[in-house]
């Protein structure tokens, strides 16, 4: 049985991440990193993401508060134009695609019954997790709660020279990553 959803292939800077800085688990992005280093593309599940078309997680209501993080997003997006997507699971995945100098893989949820399909694809295998939500409006809530508590917005890109920068991942990575130039 088939499930359409539509994949495409970005660079970083066109998706705005999730702020798990360092990520969570130095393990995963060491696999997926030497996966992607090796050509071995097909083995590693795209990540989800919403254009920013479909929603974009502004908070309703009045205080400062509200108003400074609905402030500092507008800012990120006049700063960075070609931020398109938001990322909805997948840091691992996106910071080795960076890290190895490939786009990234990304299956983009237009409405509820692609998160549906996708949700089927987990229980087939072919996709390992899924931490969306049901739906788009529930990811966009759980996209909101996640960005006004962090009070960051990024690029993979961004996050991924910060990591090396900083160093908060292993030197080979680092070594590699600045190698080449995209």
């Amino acid at each position: 049985m088939k499930y359409y959803i539509k994949i495409k292939e970005v660079n970083p800077n066109q998706i705005i991440t999730l702020n798990d800085f360092p990520v969570h688990n130095p393990q995963c992005l060491k696999i997926y990193f030497r996966i992607l280093q090796t050509g071995q593309h097909k083995l590693v599940p795209p990540c989800p993401v919403i254009n920013k078309s479909t929603g974009i997680p502004f908070i309703e209501g009045r205080g400062n508060k509200i108003k400074k993080y609905n402030t500092r997003l507008t800012n990120f997006f006049n700063q960075h134009p070609e931020a398109e997507y938001f990322l909805l699971d997948g840091t691992h995945r996106t910071t080795a695609a960076t890290l190895s100098h490939n786009k990234i893989p990304v299956m983009i949820f237009e409405n509820d019954e692609d998160i549906n399909n996708a949700k089927k694809l987990v229980e087939l295998g072919e996709l390992f997790s899924l931490t969306t939500g049901d739906s788009i409006c529930e990811a966009i809530e759980i996209l909101k709660k996640h960005f006004f508590r962090t009070k960051i917005f990024q690029t993979v890109e961004e996050k991924t020279q910060k990591m090396a920068k900083e160093k908060v991942i292993p030197k080979y990575m680092i070594k590699f990553y600045n190698k080449k130039t995209r």
